[in-house]
Order: structure tokens, then sequence, then C-alpha cells
């Protein structure tokens, strides 16, 4: 048995976090650094859903809404719903492939500091006068005048989580590529691999089309360059295209993972290999690639040649195929099976609930008849609320329910976690749904007031309520966390799964497996339950 040559993550000092090149550590860095941002956000959303419930200002101030607003999107997007991943990316990927660390350790530790700057960084927008009020999306004109806030700022920000993401994405696509266990073949690995690969690769294709937008974005404001000023000879629109380029297949980055989660936790809990493995590899990837094809449906309303809104149209709607290829698979993988209920597999069944809502909901939205009559509608914020906000929870919440024992070496809070699930589950679909209806209704988003029409009253007054119940169970999620860190001790291998990651101790030594390569039979599969698979020693 090799030696271990560092202290274990859940022993180690301020001195070893500080400067570990763990990827473990670094796994457990990233999380804590996205949970506190996650909560800070949701925060800001209770406040944005509270001065809402009313028609009229009753807490905050017009330019503190904006504020909020930004902050909202911006952090929620970039620290929770696409940062959060990386923890997993960090954790996962070096054991599931059979490997000791990851490529570049010391890139890797640079990237979490990048990430981590950046997050002082928001913390500094937190103080009056600094406060950034453009909104997540910085479109011109409003984000190259002074009203809209430190511009400067959001674009060192942006920068940070730029150089962070790259840096992430060359190192583990050369981990994959070049340290996987001999008899583990790209095909072969784990689907959340896959998920997790496939959005590493759309961050790499789209990070430097949101880069250049920010700085093109920074020399119109401070050096007076005219990119998207038309007196100037500029167009406002390039900005949208830029932004959008990145942005629209970011959405598949915050959910690849979660999808890849899924297809973890169904075939384990179910007991059976994942229904037609390979179709489920093409269709990942399939998204990934469809992603870049379809970013200006979220600018049918811009004055966009009619030709490109018929191309956008038909390709937005086509990317429903290998979706819907998923959800089929994921049926099918659950017929028949051993089904286990517990809180990893509610939160799965629920998160896939979620995003079939969500992508119902998208499939008219990429019609430009329909996309026009509800753009800039509360109907938008529901829909991508149901994806983004609910669906990639739901399935980050399910991960770290699955994966809580090999990380800790301790079993969770069951009844804690269960009844988490089913206040998310209702109060999610309270909040989101009303605020649907009442943007089918007319109301529109990014406003601090509305008309005092008694059906919009009545409709906010719901999603106020709906929006506690939801901030409870989650509430109740962070505890049963915590508590969990006390709980009973986990076995190695507590779900039986085959899936590599299980094989090793929980939680695994400094150098992840005992000796090196990790012996993997030739007809290996993280998906083969037999009665060897149930071993939780």
């Amino acid at each position: 048995m090799q030696e271990a040559v560092a202290t274990p993550w859940f022993r180690a000092n301020f001195r070893e976090w500080f400067l570990t090149t763990d990827h473990k550590k670094i796994a457990i860095l990233y999380g804590l650094t996205s949970l506190l941002f996650f909560v800070v956000a949701g925060l800001m959303g209770m406040v944005i859903r509270l001065e809402l419930t009313q028609p009229g200002l009753q807490f905050v101030s017009p330019d503190l809404y904006n504020y909020l607003l930004t902050g909202h999107g911006a952090v929620l997007l970039l620290w929770w719903a696409i940062a959060f991943w990386a923890a997993f990316t960090n954790f996962l990927v070096p054991i599931m492939i059979g490997a000791r660390d990851v490529a570049f350790p010391r890139l890797n530790q640079l990237s979490y500091w990048f990430f981590f700057t950046a997050s002082v960084l928001v913390l500094i927008t937190l103080i009056p006068g600094q406060h950034i009020k453009m909104m997540w999306t910085g479109y011109p004109p409003f984000s190259v005048h002074p009203n809209a806030g430190p511009t400067a700022l959001y674009v060192l920000i942006v920068i940070l989580i730029a150089g962070s993401t790259l840096g992430t994405g060359v190192n583990f696509i050369t981990t994959v590529l070049r340290m996987r266990a001999p008899g583990i073949t790209l095909g072969g690995m784990n689907l959340v691999v896959h998920g997790l690969m496939a959005s590493i690769v759309v961050q790499l294709l789209g990070v430097p089309s949101f880069v250049g937008a920010v700085v093109m974005l920074f020399l119109d404001r401070y050096l007076g360059t005219g990119f998207f000023d038309p007196a100037k000879g500029g167009d406002p629109v390039l900005y949208q295209h830029l932004f959008w380029f990145y942005s629209h297949p970011a959405v598949y980055v915050m959910i690849l993972p979660g999808f890849g989660v899924f297809s973890e936790v169904l075939s384990t809990m179910s007991r059976k290999p994942i229904f037609g493995r390979k179709s489920m590899v093409y269709a990942l990837w399939s998204i990934a690639a469809l992603g870049f094809f379809i970013w200006a449906h979220h600018m049918f309303s811009s004055g966009m040649p009619y030709w490109l809104r018929i191309f956008m149209s038909f390709t937005t709607v086509l990317i429903a195929v290998p979706t819907g290829i998923k959800i089929f698979n994921w049926v099918a993988t659950l017929h028949k099976g051993a089904i286990r209920f517990n809180t990893p597999m509610l939160f799965t069944l629920g998160g896939i609930f979620m995003f079939l809502i969500g992508g119902l909901t998208g499939i008219p939205l990429a019609l430009p008849a329909f996309n026009i009559h509800v753009h800039d509608s509360q109907f938008v914020v529901g829909h991508f609320h149901y994806v983004l906000g609910m669906a990639m929870t739901f399935a980050a919440f399910s991960g770290v329910y699955y994966w809580f024992p090999k990380v800790t070496g301790r079993m969770y809070a069951e009844a804690l976690g269960k009844f988490s699930f089913w206040l998310m589950v209702i109060g999610s679909n309270v909040l989101y749904f009303a605020q649907m209806v009442v943007g089918i209704m007319g109301m529109p988003r990014r406003y601090v007031d509305y008309p005092p029409i008694e059906t919009w009253i009545r409709l906010n007054i719901i999603e106020t309520v709906g929006a506690f119940i939801l901030a409870t169970g989650i509430l109740i999620t962070l505890i049963a966390w915590a508590r969990g860190l006390r709980g009973p001790q986990a076995g190695r291998n507590p779900w039986g799964s085959p899936s590599l990651e299980w094989t090793t101790a929980s939680p695994p030594p400094p150098q992840n497996f005992d000796s090196f390569p990790v012996d993997v039979a030739a007809d290996w599969t993280p998906y083969r339950y037999d009665s060897q698979s149930g071993n939780s020693q």
C-alpha cells in the first residue's frame, strides 16, 4: 500500500487548506465558496420577492432594486449554477477515472484563487457606492452610463472568472485524455464525467466571446471608443450577439452536469444499468454542440433579419430531440427497477420534473410569434427559473446527498433530506408557475413597481408564499448537511454502486487509491449491477 503523501482534507489545518494542490480539498473550497454566495444571492432574491408582493415601493429604492436584480442574477449564474459544478468536477473526475490527482495541480490551485479573488470583489459590490446596477446582462447603452455603477469592477470580475474557467477547462480535459486508468475508454466513462466534460468544452469555446464583449464595454465606458455607440458607428446589438453566444450555451454548462448526476442516481437507486447508455453520451454532446446555434432566440425583438429568426427558431426546437432521448432513457431505466426512494432519488426525480416543465415552456419561446409577445415578461423569468433555478439546484442537491458519504465518510440525516425535498418541490412550483401565469397576463420583468391590477397582486402574493416555502426547504437541506458531518459512519460503498469512486475509502485517501495503476477489468462498466455490486464494506 502506498503511503499517504498529505493530510486528508477533513483533518487539514489552515496552512494546508491555503497551500493545497489536492483536488479534493480544492473541491471543498469551491463548494463552500459557492454555497456562501448561493445564500447571499438567495437573500437578494427574497428581498426582490418581498418588494413585488404589493405594488408601490415597499422596502427598497429603484437604484437598490436594480442592484439586487444584478447581484441576484449574476451571482446565482456564475457562483452557483456554474461554479458549484467545479466542486463536483474537482472531487469526482480524478477518482472516477482512476487518477491520483489532476494533470496540473498548481494550475488547479491558481484557478480556485482566481475564483476566490473574484468572489471578494463581488462582496465589495455590497458596499454602498460600489453597487453594480446594469443587470447581469450588462446591455449597453445603460452599462456605459455612470448610473450603471463601476463597470470596471464588473469587467475585472468577469475576467477573473474567465481565467479560472479556462484554467480549469484545460486542466481537466488533459486529465481525462491522459490520466485514465488502463481499461477505461472515453466511451466507458461515467455519464456524469461526460456531462462535466461537455460543459467544460462549452466554456472553453464560449468564454472568449463573453470576455471580448465586456472588454469592449470597458473601452467604450472609460476610453471613449464606439463599439456599441451608434453615434460613433457602433451597434449595441453587437454586444447582445457576443453576450448570448456564450450565455445561452452557458445554460447547458449549468445543466449538462446535472443530467450526468440524474443518470448516476437513477441507475444506482433502481439497480439497473442506464438504458441506452451510448445514446445518452451522444445526446449530452449533441446538446453541447447545438447550444452554439440557438443564442439569438433571446433577440427576436431586436430587429434581426427574418431568415436568422427562422434559423434560430428551428435550431432551438431541434435541441429538444436529444433532450427527449435522455428523458426517454431515464424513464426506461426506472422500468421494472428495484427503486429506492431515498433523498438523492427524490431530488433526481424532482429535478427531472422541473426540467421537463422548463423545457416544455421553452418550446413556445423558440417560436418568434410567441416569444415577441412574452419577451421581457415574468413568463420568461418563470421559465428559466424552472430550468436554471430548480432543475440545476435539484440536480446539485441530489449529487451532494448521493456523494455525501464519499466526501465526508458520514451519512446525512435522511428524514431532514426528504422533508426538505417536499418543501422545495412545492414551494418552487407555487412560485414559478404563478410567475409564468402573471407573465402571460402581461406583467413585465425588471420593474420595481407595477399597476395595482387585482389579479397581478393576488398572483404576486402567491409567489411570495411559494418563495418562503422554497427558502425553508433549502435551509433544512443545509441543516441536514451540517448535521450529517456528525452522522453515523458510512461504509465504503453504502449505495452498492459498481462505479470506481466507491471502490476506495470514504473519504478517499490523499492519493485516492491504494495502488496504481488502478486495476480495472476488461469488461468493467460503472453501471453493471450484480451480486458483487451491493458490497458496502
